[in-house]
């Protein structure tokens, strides 16, 4: 073969081969003791060195496509001793409602601590707002990506007020004093590469989650289940690994009306449509947990059942609770069933 048909040739090859996009370049670089709200005010791509970060109040992100990179687990975002906040919010902090979207906001690449297990669950100015250490309020094509989070005061991370097309991704997710992830009125989130794990509720919380992918995740050891499933819909859970929850890799519910026993559930309300697949449940009290009502049976014409299909068990059993009296809210099928 001539010298110019192999160039010819590994030019064809190269040109043949998926282009990988570079991560943009910082607008600006900040160190511990500078001002990173005023950076994030400014906008672009604000990367901050290794380091500890103290913050006396909560980061604030509302412009849009703003992004907020780390250089890794070495950059530290941590509140100030007493500070009793989330550290880091993604979109309206100051309406319940938030009054616009934020769009296009990645933060990637952090450690981040919360307020632990002291204080109040609660910003003591806005009551509304939990003190999680990221929350995203009505966000849009938000990233949270390569984040190591620990010690939050409520839900390590949270997405509510009507999210959309959120990612969380290869993130470690540990020791929050409620749930690992909070899913709040979110749809189409992709949920990947995720480890949860020691979280003193669940691992992921879901309420009304719908249109979601969750792939490829590890739940582990948290105090009460997995996942805690309710109000959702549409939703599909693909190779996740549940082991060593307290009570059951995954808990399927409705949206409660009433907390107090007898607790009482929104009428048709109980989670459906949800499809779970080649998913591993070892170890854990049961694999799946079922809590419908009267108001929320899975016996009504238009439900839709929750399929399980070619899930594994181990050393846990996947029995549905009280299918005769709400009907079958699971319906099991493939290898292993």
């Amino acid at each position: 073969m001539s010298r110019i048909a192999l160039v010819a040739i590994t030019i064809l090859v190269l040109s043949a081969r998926p282009l990988i996009a570079s991560p943009p370049r910082c607008t600006v670089t900040l160190s511990p003791h500078d001002d990173v709200q005023r950076a994030i005010d400014r906008g672009g791509v604000v990367c901050l060195a290794a380091g500890e970060f103290r913050l006396s109040r909560m980061l604030v992100i509302e412009r849009d496509g703003v992004r907020l990179r780390g250089a890794g687990t070495s950059t530290v975002l941590r509140l100030d001793d007493g500070v009793q906040s989330p550290v880091v919010v993604v979109g309206d902090y100051e309406h319940e409602t938030p009054e616009r979207p934020t769009s296009g906001v990645t933060v990637e690449r952090l450690r981040i601590v919360g307020g632990g297990r002291d204080g109040h669950e609660a910003h003591a100015d806005f009551p509304y707002l939990t003190n999680s250490a990221v929350v995203v309020r009505a966000g849009r094509n938000v990233v949270l990506r390569d984040l190591e989070v620990a010690a939050c005061r409520s839900a390590c991370l949270l997405t509510e007020r009507d999210t959309r097309d959120v990612s969380i991704v290869g993130n470690r997710v540990e020791g929050s004093v409620w749930d690992g992830i909070s899913l709040n009125r979110t749809a189409r989130a992709r949920i990947k590469g995720n480890v949860v794990r020691d979280n003193t509720a669940s691992g992921i919380t879901a309420e009304h989650l719908e249109d979601s992918i969750l792939e490829g995740n590890v739940f582990e050891r948290n105090k009460t289940h997995g996942i805690y499933l309710a109000d959702s819909y549409r939703n599909r859970f693909t190779g996740n690994r549940f082991v060593r929850n307290v009570l059951s890799g995954v808990f399927l519910t409705c949206a409660v009306r009433v907390r107090e026993p007898p607790v009482a559930c929104w009428d048709d309300s109980m989670s459906a449509g949800n499809v779970f697949t080649q998913n591993e449940f070892d170890g854990n009290r049961v694999a799946f947990t079922v809590a419908a009502d009267d108001r929320a049976p899975c016996t009504a014409p238009a439900f839709t059942p929750n399929p399980s299909q070619g899930d594994r068990f181990a050393r846990n059993s996947r029995t549905e609770p009280y299918p005769a009296r709400f009907g079958r809210c699971l319906a099991f099928a493939g290898p292993g069933h």
